[in-house]
């Protein structure tokens, strides 16, 4: 006489092999997949201001208007995002530059605008509304 059944109430066995292949699996793909390359930034010291607050030196800041567009002005003066810091170094020296987004400029834009200016040496860079 069987007084118990045999599978009753016990659980299929599931095995940790296959799970454990799957992760190393998965480990080694990301691991090929991702880019550990050295990163290099450039320092530059960028403040957002209100427009209003004045300056304590003695040069005066430039201006430069960025449009929705892309578009570029220095003080009014329409300029390529190539042509800006040759024309920032020719005309206004050392001076602090400005950065104005005007009529909805794209983040990506102003983004545009900073890597030109701190791969040609400009560190001295402010926002303004």
């Amino acid at each position: 006489m069987q007084l118990r059944e045999r599978n009753r109430g016990s659980s299929p066995m599931i095995g940790l092999t296959p799970l454990i292949d799957v992760v190393f699996i998965l480990l080694i793909f990301f691991m090929l997949a991702s880019s550990f390359l050295d990163w290099k930034g450039f320092e530059m010291s960028v403040s957002i201001t209100d427009g209003r607050s004045t300056s304590q030196s003695d040069v005066r800041p430039v201006t430069v208007n960025v449009d929705a567009n892309g578009g570029l002005s220095i003080n009014g003066e329409t300029v390529s995002l190539s042509g800006l810091v040759p024309a920032l170094q020719s005309g206004y020296g050392g001076s602090p530059v400005r950065l104005r987004p005007v009529n909805g400029a794209s983040l990506q834009h102003l983004v545009d605008v900073m890597d030109a200016l701190g791969r040609g040496g400009v560190t001295d860079v402010e926002f303004i509304e």
